[in-house]
């Protein structure tokens, strides 16, 4: 039980999950909008995301105590290889993707400058997520239709939605500088804020030309991980379960 625990932990900790969870969102795009799936475009979303966000994660820690590299030697291996092979397939992709790719990743390194304003940061890795999951998808089709500007913009509520747990968990360790929701406002008001969200994701839906009933239950169940949200809930409610949402909605949406 110990080993499958401590390998449990390694698969949240080296942001495999994460990685899956925005595979997901992008090919629940490819799935709505029947966008042709591109196994190039898959594996530099996954392995990107596995890249990105253990550099976002672990920056700090990296610079402040080298000992942690000794400490966690495979997760620096499986760091090194993912980043291998995202670049490996960033490659095989047609030059207006891999432009696309780059500009967001020029965004993202925005991060660390607004990581102490809680909304700003909360709606740079929204935006950001968007254009991965729903923009780029969208570049290996014409033309443009208002189902694209929908898809974006719900997608943006629902990521903001779904980092209501992580702001709420993480407040109680936060340092008090940093603006987060929960700081400024309280845990009420921010819960209430990320369900209100969830109201008009759910509405543009059905000013879609083929709406999907799947975000009905997407919907709820994000409401109420909001909900049930607290400080004293285990690191694996938000970490693993909120992240499954997509996940979920990627099974879903599969077996419909």
């Amino acid at each position: 039980m110990t080993m499958l625990k401590r390998l449990f932990d390694f698969y949240l900790n080296a942001s495999l999950h994460i990685g899956l969870a925005i595979l997901a969102l992008t090919n629940i795009t490819e799935i709505n909008l029947k966008i042709p799936s591109q196994i190039n475009l898959n594996m530099v979303v996954f392995f990107g995301a596995v890249v990105g966000y253990n550099i976002l994660k672990y920056i700090d820690v990296l610079t402040r105590n080298r000992q942690w590299i000794k400490r966690n030697p495979f997760l620096i291996l499986l760091s090194l290889m993912a980043f291998l092979t995202a670049g490996y397939y960033f490659l095989q992709l047609e030059t207006l993707t891999q432009l696309a790719f780059i500009g967001i990743g020029i965004i993202i390194c925005f991060y660390p400058f607004l990581r102490k304003y809680g909304l700003l940061k909360m709606f740079l890795v929204s935006f950001c997520i968007a254009l991965i999951t729903v923009g780029v998808p969208f570049l290996l089709t014409t033309p443009v239709t208002t189902d694209f500007y929908l898809t974006f913009l719900q997608r943006f509520l629902i990521v903001v939605s779904l980092l209501i747990p992580f702001e709420i968990y993480d407040s109680k360790t936060d340092d008090p500088t940093l603006l987060t929701l929960p700081q400024q406002f309280g845990i009420r008001p921010t819960k209430t804020f990320g369900m209100l969200l969830v109201i008009p994701f759910l509405m543009l839906e059905f000013f879609k030309s083929n709406p999907s009933y799947s975000v009905l239950i997407v919907s709820i169940i994000t409401v109420l991980f909001i909900h049930f949200s607290s400080v004293d809930k285990s690191k694996y409610y938000t970490s693993f379960w909120v992240e499954s949402v997509p996940i979920f909605w990627w099974l879903l949406l599969s077996m419909i």
